[in-house]
C-alpha cells in the first residue's frame, strides 16, 4: 500500500470513530439493505437450480427476512465499527462482483 492510501484509510477510520451513532445508523439502515439486495441478486448465481429449476429463485425470496436480519443485527451489535463497516462493505462488494461477472458472461 502506498502512503496516500494508508493515510486515506486512516482518515476514514477516524471519521467512523468520530461519529459512531451516525455510522451505526447508516450501517444498519442503508448498509444492511444494500448487503441484502446484493445477496438476493447474487443467490441465483451460486445456488443450484434444483429439480424444478426454480430453487435458486425461490430461496432468496423466502430467506429475505433472514438475509436482512443478519447484516442489520451485526451492524447493531458490532463493537468495532471500523471492522463492521469493512465486513458489510466487503460482503456487498463481493456479491456485486459476482453479479457483474454473471452478467458479463
Amino acid at each position: 500500500m502506498t502512503a496516500a492510501a494508508t493515510s486515506r484509510m486512516g482518515a476514514i477510520a477516524e471519521a467512523i470513530r468520530a461519529r459512531p451513532t451516525l455510522t451505526r445508523w447508516l450501517l444498519a439502515g442503508p448498509g444492511a439493505l444494500a448487503a441484502t439486495v446484493a445477496t438476493i441478486m447474487a443467490m441465483p448465481v451460486w445456488l443450484p437450480a434444483g429439480v424444478a429449476g426454480v430453487d435458486n429463485l425461490a430461496y432468496p425470496v423466502i430467506l429475505l427476512p433472514l438475509l436482512w436480519a443478519a447484516p442489520f443485527f451485526y451492524a447493531c451489535l458490532e463493537e468495532n465499527l471500523v471492522r463492521g463497516v469493512a465486513v458489510i462493505v466487503g460482503v456487498t462488494l463481493a456479491q456485486a462482483a459476482l453479479i457483474a461477472v454473471a452478467l458479463t458472461g
